[in-house]
């Protein structure tokens, strides 16, 4: 009974930090903003961000491994095995998609967010918050019971000050942090949802292409 208590006391104490964390860091985040906003002009024109570097390199490298290293189906793979193989084929799929063909655009009526199946309209007076997390993924709170919506991802910030890159993933959801909470600072245009890509679908099936092409027709 003791252990268990222990690792229950561990597990609370845990928990307490991480809320501690978080709390600390939207305060930051906060007065992050307050300090941006009296010199925040007016977008010019409107604002797209997508995958970089980080973003395609992630994906790059799973998909290249799995290609590489990966297991691949033949005469003696079971039913089970092909369950099993195709379920971490499609995992894998949707991750390389979403960190490495995202995007988002900003104009005058809100954002246009490309998700697997369709871009997505949210309008700007949906935004709850913008923030970026600690994996690099920009979170979407919407003003309701729907869930948040994750997109990305930007370099950590952890890594930012250790390999000494510009902060553009952080940089990037403060200015639509404050787009969604003042009018005055959003782009005057509106940006066709056509301009904004296909969805992360579409690339998907592309992958999904290649892999079939490596299992089944080279040797």
């Amino acid at each position: 009974m003791s252990g268990d208590r222990r690792r229950t006391q561990r597990r609370l104490k845990r928990q307490w930090q991480e809320q501690e964390a978080y709390r600390a860091a939207l305060v930051a985040r906060e007065q992050r903003l307050a300090e941006l906003l009296p010199e925040a002009r007016p977008a010019t024109e409107p604002l797209v961000a997508g995958a970089g570097w980080y973003g395609r390199g992630v994906a790059t490298a799973i998909g290249g491994s799995y290609l590489l290293w990966g297991s691949e189906p033949d005469t003696s793979t079971s039913v089970g095995d092909w369950i099993s193989l195709t379920w971490g084929v499609l995992f894998g799929i949707l991750l390389c998609s979403q960190v490495a063909v995202w995007r988002i655009a900003a104009d005058a009526g809100g954002l246009w967010i490309r998700r697997f199946g369709r871009v997505r309209r949210l309008p700007w007076d949906r935004i709850r918050m913008i923030e970026l997390h600690r994996d690099g993924t920009l979170k979407i709170a919407v003003d309701n019971d729907e869930p948040s919506t994750i997109l990305g991802a930007f370099v950590p910030p952890l890594l930012h000050g250790r390999l000494r890159i510009p902060p553009t993933g952080r940089e990037t959801a403060d200015r639509l942090a404050l787009m969604a909470r003042h009018p005055e600072l959003r782009p005057a245009g509106e940006v066709p949802g056509r301009e904004v890509g296909l969805p992360l679908g579409v690339w998907a099936l592309v992958a999904v292409g290649v892999l079939a092409a490596d299992w089944f027709l080279l040797d």
